[in-house]
Order: structure tokens, then sequence, then C-alpha cells
């Protein structure tokens, strides 16, 4: 298990603390007091106010960790000030403001300590130039994101910072970590693999509404495809992303809607649609794809992801 160390001894007054910058804090080491932020990434999905759920867990030593405040900050990209376009984009963070405290009842033993935090509740207290945030998620851009910052209380009347944050990332509902279910890689219309070629993971990140960008392909973790999601579920695949032709190991993509009888082996058919499962949270994604190797001929993929719900 990964415990990351508390660094920064905050030694300030209480009126200090509470109007403090993080860029203002000085950082040493220090004993005792350790938690483990379990949930440094969440995505918040568009359309769904919570609450979402994080939690952290507190190993007390001869230092004890009595409480732990968050603070919340926003951050998003706005208009530069002689912005001619809508790509013209500056990063924005509002100030740090409280947001959640967790007081810890037992401090003689380690816990895990939880809290929960809906739409409303993220918003609450911020502004961009002093315009409070929009109550509508909808305005949101892909990408930005809240971030949460962990102060603690320790039995010695310290104040300390720890060293890893949440981030709570606007995204789509189909962003996340995904496990792999099963797959069929074919290699010039031969079967090559039935799944062994894949990893356990991967990670699928929202560009915008409906575009999503997979990293890693079957083997081949150094390689990324771009697809789209429409309103009926049905998974499609740009030939073009970015400006630049999509390509898999530098060759050109093939894909069911353009090259048909070069994935005649992985289920045109049936494949490449999204299955939600609005209980649980664990929506699956049946993809089928290839690319094409110029002088020799079709690599092809299908595969069947589900979501890691944490």
């Amino acid at each position: 298990m990964k415990i990351y160390k508390i660094l920064g001894v905050l030694l300030l007054s209480t009126f200090a603390f509470f109007s403090c910058d993080k860029s203002e804090l000085a950082i040493t080491g220090v004993e005792g007091g350790l938690i483990e932020v379990k949930n440094p990434s969440i995505n918040y999905v568009v359309g769904n106010s919570g609450p979402y759920a994080s939690s952290i867990r507190v190993f007390q030593g001869t230092i004890k960790t009595n409480k732990v405040e968050i603070y919340k900050t926003f951050h998003t990209q706005i208009p530069a000030p002689t912005a001619t376009d809508s790509l013209n984009m500056d990063p924005y963070s509002t100030k740090t403001v409280p947001f959640k405290t967790i007081n810890v009842d037992n401090v003689a033993q380690n816990s895990m300590q939880g809290f929960e935090f809906n739409f409303n509740e993220l918003i609450d207290g911020l502004d961009i130039n002093g315009t409070p945030l929009s109550s509508s998620d909808g305005d949101y851009l892909i990408g930005d994101y809240w971030e949460f910052q962990y102060y603690q209380t320790t039995s010695d009347g310290r104040i300390v910072l720890q060293d890893l944050t949440t981030k709570v990332t606007v995204a789509t509902r189909f962003a996340g970590k995904y496990k792999f279910v099963e797959g069929e890689y074919y290699r010039l219309g031969v079967l090559t693999s039935a799944g062994d070629y894949w990893d356990p993971e991967y990670l699928i990140e929202s560009i915008d509404a409906k575009t999503y960008k997979l990293n890693g392909v079957c083997a081949w973790m150094d390689q990324v495809l771009y697809f789209q999601i429409d309103n009926d579920g049905r998974i499609t695949y740009p030939a073009e992303w970015g400006g630049a032709a999509q390509v898999i190991n530098g060759m050109p993509i093939v894909t069911c809607e353009l090259n048909a009888s070069d994935l005649a082996e992985v289920h045109c058919g049936t494949s490449n649609f999204v299955t939600k499962d609005d209980v649980n949270g664990k929506d699956k994604l049946t993809m089928s794809f290839g690319y094409y190797t110029t002088g020799s001929g079709p690599r092809i993929f299908y595969q069947v992801m589900e979501k890691i719900v944490e």
C-alpha cells in the first residue's frame, strides 16, 4: 500500500490559516499523522449532480490526527483579454475556500473516513472575477476541475498540509477507468489473441460532449484512439482528429462504417455500442476497429470494456 507522507508544517494563527495561499506554505517533513487519499481523481459527470463519495485513510502514530479540513479551488479556462477567437484561452483558478471538515472520533486507531458532496456544494462560495459559478453543470468545459486540499490538525497542535490532492474533473458519463472483459485480435484474418494481449485496465478520457480518447490499444499502451458516442449509444471512429488522420502503430485506422470487408471477423453487425448500467454504473463498451498495414493487410480488434466503479 502506498502511503503519501504529509508535507508542510504550518505554524500560523487561525486567521492566517484561513486566508493562506498554497504557495505561502513552508514545506518540511513531519512525523506521524499520515493519511492516504483514496480518491485522487473523480469524474463529475455532466447531468449527474450527485452525491459523489470520497474517502481518506488515517494512519495514527505517536502523533495523532484529530481532524481533517478540506479546502476547494475551481480551475477552468477563460477567454484571454486579447482573445479574437474561442481557442485563445487562459487558465484561471478561483480563490481557495473551506469545503468540508472531518472530525476523527477514534484517534487511537487507523480508520477510513468518508465524505460525500454534490454539485451545489462544489460551486458554493466560488466565483470567477466576482461572478458566482454557474448553477447549470452544462455550462462547464470538459476538463474543468475542482481541487481538494487536505489540512490536518494533529495532537501536538500543528496544522499540516497533505501533499496529495483530489481532482474532481468535469467529464461525461463514459469517461473513467475500464477493465478488459473479453477481446479478439486478428492479424491478416488469423486469430492471434483471444484476450491475452490486453492489459487489465485502460483509461478513457472525455474530450468533448461526445468524443473520447482511449489510452492504449490492445497490447500497445503507447497508442491512442479517438472515438465518439452518439445519443443512441452508437460508437463511431472519426477518420481524422486534431487535423490529422487517425493512426494506430503509424498506420491508418479501419472501421466498420468505411472498411467493413476488412473487419469481417470482429462482429461489425453486433458491436460498436454502449450497454448502460443505470443501477451500478458499470457501463460496457463493445468496440470493433483496426488498422491497415500497407503491403500486408488488416490488423483488427474486438473488445468489451467495463467501467470500473470505485
